[in-house]
């Protein structure tokens, strides 16, 4: 072990000759850093380490870089220091990520390294590494559920890359098809895209598809470019995979694979184009029902799968009533078809049928009165319909605890007596008739 700890050592001895020439630091303040450092690898190589001993080693050096770059910030003020670049202008930065990269070898199941590894790579814009980081996190838990997520997150919100972000979700509910937030996670990354996508043709004023079509290639040559510019960078060469290499089980089911893929079919507008109205979320909803029910015991005391496909379908409807700018009603009628056929009499699918009309709408709304009699009118025709007198005043207690809730209760927005009085009459003739 001391070879080791001396190997490590030395490797530090050419930047800590660099911070004394150039002044940040003086000889006792070296000589302190080098004792910590042994006394730190000493710490993470014994047999007794812990991967707090990691994060602690990791929080020095932090500490000590934050503290190099005030220096030479107020130094090269007032001239007083060499500007040119060299390696402890760098050593620092390697050097945390050398110590999280051995603390995760050692300690792979331990998430808080892996988090504390990725957020200081973010922090410091080295994309080589956070790929790495990736690449080994999702090889060695591919049953967590957050590194997908979160790898998926930083492809789309940080790189702007659809597709790679798309692979990954895709790759990540083959391996955890029993994930709930990872379908919801994943039809809420189609829909933003769309979203982004169309709001993004409003603004550029893209009409023609000769027009969305040279957008579109301009903005694949544009993140080609990108790319190639990430991977010719000089960053450390410890650190220089710059590709997700993902799992891969030939045992996977490969019911994604019918997915529409979206990057190849942008064109034209909602009207033409089923894609741009959301038909992919649409699609994960009817895949992810028969792979979340798969697992639900059979005779599961504490939810079973008629209940379990309501949780779904209801989590779905309210994922769904965030696009404000996508055609919403398009959206929610295919889940309501969908109970309608599998459910037609389960109380719960005529409430949502009940309700849809004045699902997004608010006491303030212009067009609240008309959507109300909809709403109103189905409700009075189902429940004429109901023959058992218990269902029916279930049924009646639903629908009014929805429009308590949704528009006597709602402290939000304002609404004039008159309207609490119209609401109060509909609440009484649903009770009453």
């Amino acid at each position: 072990m001391a070879e080791r700890v001396r190997y490590f050592l030395e490797q530090s001895v050419p930047e800590l000759e660099d911070l004394k020439r150039k002044g940040l630091f003086e000889k006792q303040e070296i000589t302190m850093i080098m004792r910590r450092r042994t006394d730190f690898e000493h710490r993470i190589q014994g047999r007794g380490s812990q991967p707090r001993d990691f994060l602690k080693y990791g929080e020095f050096e932090f500490n000590l870089e934050k503290l190099r770059k005030k220096r030479y910030a107020r130094l090269s003020k007032v001239g007083l220091i060499e500007t040119k670049p060299s390696i402890s202008d760098w050593a620092g930065t390697r050097r945390i990520l050398f110590i999280f990269d051995r603390a995760t070898r050692r300690y792979p199941g331990e998430l808080e390294l892996w988090a504390q590894y990725l957020k200081f790579a973010k922090s410091n814009g080295a994309i080589k590494v956070i790929y790495k980081v990736y690449s080994r996190l999702l090889q060695l838990q591919p049953r967590n559920v957050d590194a997908w997520l979160s790898a998926a997150k930083y492809e789309f919100e940080t790189n702007a890359n659809a597709k790679g972000a798309r692979v990954l979700f895709q790759r990540g509910l083959r391996l955890n098809p029993e994930s709930l937030q990872l379908w919801l996670s994943y039809a809420q990354f189609e829909l933003t895209y769309i979203s982004k996508l169309l709001a993004r043709r409003r603004v550029l004023g893209l009409l023609t598809e000769k027009q969305q079509q040279d957008e579109l290639e301009s903005e694949q040559e544009k993140r080609a470019k990108e790319i190639s510019k990430s991977i010719t960078s000089n960053e450390d060469e410890e650190f220089n995979s710059d590709v997700i290499d993902l799992p891969s089980n030939e045992t996977m089911k490969d019911q994604l694979n019918h997915l529409p893929e979206v990057e190849m079919n942008v064109l034209g507008n909602p009207e033409t184009n089923p894609a741009l109205k959301g038909d992919v979320a649409l699609t994960i909803f009817d895949l992810s029902i028969p792979a979340l029910l798969k697992h639900v015991p059979e005779y599961s005391t504490l939810i079973n799968k008629v209940d379990k496909t309501f949780d779904i379908a209801d989590k779905f409807l309210k994922l769904f009533d965030k696009f404000e700018d996508l055609n919403r009603d398009y959206l929610q009628y295919h889940i309501l078809n969908y109970l309608q056929t599998n459910y037609p009499k389960d109380l719960r699918t005529l409430l949502i049928d009940i309700t849809l009309p004045i699902r997004n709408i608010v006491v303030s709304s212009s067009n609240l009165s008309e959507n109300l009699q909809l709403s109103v009118n189905k409700f009075m025709a189902y429940k004429l319909k109901l023959l058992d007198l218990q269902e029916k005043d279930t049924l009646t207690n639903m629908f009014v605890n929805q429009l308590t809730n949704q528009f006597l209760n709602d402290e939000e927005h304002s609404r004039s007596e008159k309207i609490d009085a119209l609401l109060k009459a509909i609440i009484k003739k649903c009770r009453t008739n």
